[in-house]
């Protein structure tokens, strides 16, 4: 009897055994389909850049209307976040997941096979809509599917393949395109894509809304169609004014009338949310003060990250003299340790409160930046190397664990909804950084009636350009000693509901 009980045991424990292996593996497919969506994303906005210029040449264009091939796809993407997180709460993440990539595969097929610049444009929106999907739900598959103890680690990698899809877009794109063509930097999207899907088709749970779980709860209203209008208005019109700012002039009838309208319908926009029982945006997510400043920091974050990656290369053309290909050889320093160290850095917070991460790489990062902003008139590149290995260090321990921290914070029925939040939160982060440090460069460089960062940068001399770069740079650590704040009222500060 014993041997028998003994043997049932072995074999319990082998079936076990695999059973975990198996669990394990099916966690590790999910991480990849999730991280490859953010990796093609952020691949798809970084390398088309780099084949601008060719296209211009091939439609017989000028580089204005080449700037919406980007501008297009960034604009919708930003725009329909929120809505795409509802949806994935509503009818699935599954399913929005999937349906990412299958119109982000058709409209990839649809560029490469344009013949002029306005069917390239509408196919770009519609690449746009599929990455929208992607991004809306990518963290909120990892939040809702993985065990808790494992998501920092499942945002290292997602921050990971994020980091390198930015860092190889160039020179993916110029190899693609001086070796083939520009179309063929669409094209390859379809295969993998292809792939992606039957991927994600395999290895993702299906998932239902909460609300169908829930016999007792209240039916809710029909889909907040309402809100989606007024929050894809609402930002159109924002970003629209903050991009044309410098163009039009920022006290121009045109700017002032878009950033008035973004605030008016961004104001009814918070009200009708408030009154509609099933709103596109709950707005009790903001109840909770952790979660609130965790967002804070994260757009103040962005702000440093979007505006150094603006100025940067400037700063090593105009002031150390380096050419495109070196300055963009040396920029990959902070790319590497990046992308080595965020699975690191994600499992650190899966051991380690977030918070405190996230509060002390703010720390380091704004001495980086504030150190930097007084050496930038040492010859050499010594401390451009330091500051980039300093900047690399500090921002890697906040991104992966702050990924984590924001998402632990949401409902599980909102998971969605959080993500999408999430990631609009990133990205006017990062058109607003752009926007307010050129012009604080601006106005530092050439005094109140400065021409745009991007226009003036064209012919600047040595001089103007430091004062430009020091105030730029100050301005930079202020927006990291804020992200500071926020990280450490949102590690001491419950909320009403946390």
């Amino acid at each position: 009897m014993a041997e028998k009980a003994c043997g049932k045991a072995r074999k319990d424990y082998k079936r076990l055994a695999l059973m975990d292996q198996s669990r394990r593996y099916a966690y590790l497919l999910i991480v990849i389909s999730v991280a490859f969506s953010s990796f093609l994303v952020r691949l798809n906005s970084y390398m088309v850049n780099i084949s601008l210029p060719t296209i211009t040449r091939s439609f017989g264009v000028t580089s204005s209307e080449a700037s919406q091939i980007v501008s297009s796809y960034l604009l919708i993407i930003t725009t329909t976040l929120l809505l795409f997180g509802k949806l994935g709460d509503r009818i699935g993440l599954k399913r929005i997941f999937i349906g990412g990539y299958i119109i982000f595969t058709v409209g990839s097929l649809m560029c490469g096979w344009s013949h002029d610049i306005t069917m390239l444009i509408g196919s770009r929106f519609v690449q746009g809509i599929g990455s929208s999907m992607l991004l809306a739900v990518s963290f909120a598959i990892i939040s809702h599917f993985l065990p808790a103890g494992n998501t920092g680690w499942a945002f290292g990698i997602t921050s990971t393949a994020s980091a390198l899809g930015v860092a190889t877009g160039a020179p993916i794109g110029g190899i693609v395109t001086g070796y083939l063509s520009w179309n063929w930097a669409f094209f390859i999207n379809v295969p993998v894509g292809i792939i992606a899907i039957f991927v994600a088709m395999r290895y993702i749970p299906d998932s239902v809304a909460t609300r169908d779980k829930d016999p007792g709860k209240e039916p809710a209203q029909g889909f907040d169609f309402l809100g989606a209008v007024l929050s894809f208005a609402g930002l159109g019109l924002l970003l629209y004014g903050v991009n044309r700012g410098d163009t039009y002039g920022w006290l121009s009838p045109a700017i002032i009338g878009c950033l008035t309208g973004a605030f008016l319908l961004i104001v009814l926009f918070v009200f009708w949310e408030k009154r509609h029982r099933n709103p596109l945006l709950d707005m009790s997510l903001f109840l909770n003060l952790r979660y609130t400043f965790a967002l804070i920091a994260t757009f103040l974050a962005y702000m440093l990250i979007s505006g150094n990656a603006f100025l940067m290369p400037f700063y090593l053309e105009v002031i150390k003299g380096l050419n495109a290909q070196t300055a963009g050889l040396l920029l990959l320093v902070y790319s590497i340790i990046y992308v080595v160290l965020s699975p690191v850095a994600g499992r650190l917070s899966d051991r380690v409160s977030p918070a405190l991460l996230c509060s002390i790489a703010m720390v380091s990062g704004t001495l980086c930046v504030f150190v930097f902003s007084f050496t930038l008139r040492q010859t050499g590149l010594t401390s451009v190397i330091v500051y980039l290995v300093w900047l690399a260090l500090s921002f890697v321990l906040f991104f992966s664990p702050n990924n984590n921290q924001v998402m632990n914070y949401a409902p599980p029925d909102k998971k969605g909804v959080s993500s999408g939040l999430f990631n609009t939160t990133s990205n006017l982060g990062m058109v607003f950084g752009v926007t307010v440090i050129e012009t604080v460069f601006a106005a530092a460089a050439y005094g109140p009636a400065a021409p745009s960062a991007k226009a003036s940068l064209k012919s600047l001399s040595a001089g103007p350009a430091l004062n430009g770069f020091h105030h730029a740079y100050l301005a930079g650590a202020l927006c990291c000693l804020l992200a500071l704040v926020f990280s450490l009222a949102g590690k001491y500060k419950k909320g009403a509901k946390g």
